[in-house]
């Protein structure tokens, strides 16, 4: 297994692939050489084949962290989200300070439709890596399809204050604080994101001419030359 990590770290997959088939051909069952096969078949796109490495994997040690990690990736590229959830909470409950588990496990909720779920793993990873960018982000939108709106405003500004040129931050950002009733504020949010990314203006035309708490603009060509000039 040595041989096939070190091959697979100098980007030889090709190698990596075929040591970890012939020590299967000697041990069927070891569970390190079926995980090395699940990551790489992930990371080629054939999912079918991953998914059956990283079962045959877990067969041999149900209970390893890292091959659940793997395993709900992989549920996630063959959009099996209920399958993810599973595998993803398994990995969190052996290992809760892995922050890549906990934040795709509240990705996954989200995409559910479970914010409430969602928003008390992201709570919680976020208080222990409060760096989390993205972690803060996703927060943002599961408090804000729960409605939680000054919460998400929260969440999206710490979101733009570790990484700036968040442009989708920016965009949520203005739309949670249209719905408070600040629209200058969710103005300068617009205007931010689009200048960092011109083609999110057809988001922030149609967050302002739909909600309403926004507001109506006949020509949009002027609505482009105020985000532009707004300061921020």
């Amino acid at each position: 297994m040595g041989a096939a990590i070190a091959a697979y770290n100098a980007g030889q997959a090709d190698a990596a692939m075929r040591i970890c088939q012939d020590i299967l051909g000697l041990q069927p069952a070891e569970p390190a050489a079926h995980q090395l096969l699940a990551l790489m078949q992930l990371q080629a796109g054939a999912l079918n084949l991953a998914r059956s490495h990283v079962h045959s994997s877990l067969q041999a040690r149900a209970q390893h962290a890292p091959t659940l990690l793997l395993a709900g990736k992989i549920a996630r590229a063959q959009n099996d989200l209920a399958a993810a959830t599973d595998y993803l909470a398994q990995a969190c409950a052996l290992n809760p300070a892995h922050p890549e588990s906990a934040y795709l496990l509240g990705l996954t909720l989200c995409e559910r439709g479970q914010n409430a779920a969602a928003v008390t793993v992201l709570q919680s990873l976020v208080l222990q890596h409060p760096q989390h960018a993205a972690a803060w982000f996703q927060l943002g939108v599961a408090r804000q399809d729960l409605g939680e709106m000054a919460a998400a405003v929260a969440a999206f500004q710490t979101t733009l204050q570790l990484q700036p040129r968040y442009v989708e931050a920016a965009v949520n950002l203005g739309i949670a604080q249209q719905e408070t009733g600040a629209l200058p504020a969710a103005m300068a949010a617009y205007g931010q994101a689009y200048r960092l990314r011109a083609d999110t203006f057809g988001r922030i035309a149609q967050a302002l001419t739909s909600s309403p708490h926004g507001a109506l603009w006949l020509d949009l060509g002027a609505l482009k030359a105020t985000l532009a000039a707004l300061p921020g």
